[in-house]
């Protein structure tokens, strides 16, 4: 018990306020390549991001194995605890991959090849890996699915045809994420190396044209006739196309030395828009001038005109989004990968009407905790809660998203308190504990919640949302 007062004293002193949030930021950006850590390319990347501060920031173009490793030592310069990098896989790749960094925690990424999407071990027909990553999004009841693109570059028949094949494979991705998670929002971004405005779409392929690589292999799952049109293909699963553009105008170009609009995102299931903007800071005074066109808030003062050309050949395209909570929790907690169910005498169970509970005395009280996409898997938890009488005030600790106090605390569970001497950890799949109701408690309720204090991003403590028993 000293041990557990020391921690969350220490905590207290060093602790922020959690504000629940509903509403994101998200960013895509073919950033070029990182460039070397510390050079002007480097820090100007990190400007631009520090200057839109998104929550969620997906790139293309990491272009070496020393970027790659280097992905995460950037994602922190940034202030982002959570960093993901696709494979390469294949040969058409050139040694580009998409990553994406997070201040939400990170349930999953994928990074999907041909093969593994066709079932065919022989397909090598898209030309980088389709980056499927997973957020839990606070406050919010299902992950976000986000799915980072870049397709097959330049112009012609042979090109459109490869861009076909790859919005094909990424349609197999959705559907799949939309399998396992029916219901969950998500959304397609990145490269997609064609303008919408360029028109005369629907070329049909009724055979793999000549020009492809002599590595190229198509997927024998794949059938024709194949047609390209590659703003359709995303809507008709149902999104629609980001209409951003740069600040306080009509340009939507994104890669200026083009003049081309050839980054998006498609917005699908339930996310609404607020604002977006093509971000280039040529066009960044910090203020709305009036004129229509896209106008993010930003943090920080305005940056140099030349930034956005000196960190990359793309401008960011970035969006401020809100996902829908059909279920916000009566005592919610860091909303972080750690989730609590709670069961009298029957299954541990969770969500919306399920997180209060009544009890009398000898009644079968269970708990089930778990860290659904593998966080938080062999760290050490606690399982903590109060009493206080039935109607009275729900107790508040000193930390966000805490449900005990100091002086009253009842551990109910406590990882480093095993008789066999090695700490009882959260393990993958979860665990259930089992206890009795006592005596003499009718008349009182308890409130209690799952706990875990390491080094995490939310100042080294997570907590689940808390559950109740009211004890007749």
């Amino acid at each position: 018990m000293t041990r557990l007062l020391s921690i969350i004293c220490l905590l207290f002193v060093t602790s922020l306020p959690l504000t629940a949030q509903q509403q994101f930021r998200m960013t895509s950006w073919n950033v070029q390549a990182l460039g070397a850590q510390g050079s002007t390319q480097w820090n100007d990347a990190l400007a631009i991001v520090a200057r839109l501060d998104a929550d969620i920031a997906c790139f293309q173009e990491i272009t070496t194995n020393a970027e790659v490793a280097l992905f995460s030592t950037f994602a922190a310069a940034a202030g982002y605890p959570h960093a993901v990098v696709s494979n390469i896989s294949g040969t058409l790749s050139g040694n580009l991959r998409a990553a994406v960094m997070s201040r939400y925690p990170v349930l999953n990424s994928i990074s999907h090849s041909a093969a593994s999407l066709s079932g065919d071990s022989q397909a090598n027909d898209i030309s980088r890996d389709i980056f499927e990553v997973q957020i839990q999004v606070p406050n919010t009841a299902n992950r976000l699915g986000i799915f980072v693109l870049h397709l097959k570059a330049s112009s012609g028949s042979t090109n459109d045809f490869r861009r076909a094949v790859e919005i094909l494979r990424t349609n197999q991705a959705i559907d799949g994420f939309k399998a396992n998670f029916p219901g969950a929002p998500w959304i397609v971004c990145g490269d997609m190396n064609d303008d919408i405005g360029d028109g005369g779409f629907g070329n049909t392929f009724n055979s793999t044209p000549g020009g492809v690589p002599g590595t190229y292999s198509l997927g024998s799952d794949i059938s024709f006739p194949i047609t390209y049109n590659p703003f359709t293909s995303f809507p008709s699963a149902g999104s629609t196309i980001l209409d951003a553009t740069q600040e306080d105008s009509s340009i939507d170009v994104t890669r200026e030395a083009s003049g081309r609009r050839i980054d998006y995102m498609f917005i699908g299931n339930s996310i609404t828009v607020l604002e977006d903007e093509i971000y280039n800071s040529l066009r960044d005074n910090g203020v709305d001038d009036g004129a229509p066109g896209g106008l993010l808030a930003k943090s920080g003062a305005p940056l140099a005109a030349g930034i956005s050309l000196s960190a990359a050949d793309h401008y960011v395209v970035a969006a401020d989004l809100e996902l829908p909570s059909p279920f916000l929790p009566t005592y919610p907690g860091t909303s972080e990968d750690l989730v609590m169910a709670s069961g009298i005498n029957g299954p541990p169970s969770m969500g919306q009407g399920q997180e209060i509970k009544t009890a009398s005395a000898f009644d079968l009280f269970s708990i089930f905790f778990e860290s659904p996409g593998g966080l938080f898997d062999f760290h050490v938890p606690y399982v903590l809660g109060e009493l206080f009488p039935t109607g009275g005030a729900t107790p508040q600790g000193p930390l966000p998203g805490m449900y005990f106090d100091l002086s009253t605390v009842v551990v109910v569970f406590d990882g480093y308190a095993s008789p066999s001497g090695f700490p009882q950890v959260v393990v993958p799949g979860g665990t259930t504990q089992n206890y009795l109701i006592p005596l003499g408690l009718g008349g009182n309720s308890f409130i209690y919640q799952t706990v875990l204090f390491s080094n995490f991003a939310n100042n080294n403590y997570v907590f689940t949302d808390a559950h109740r028993i009211d004890i007749q």
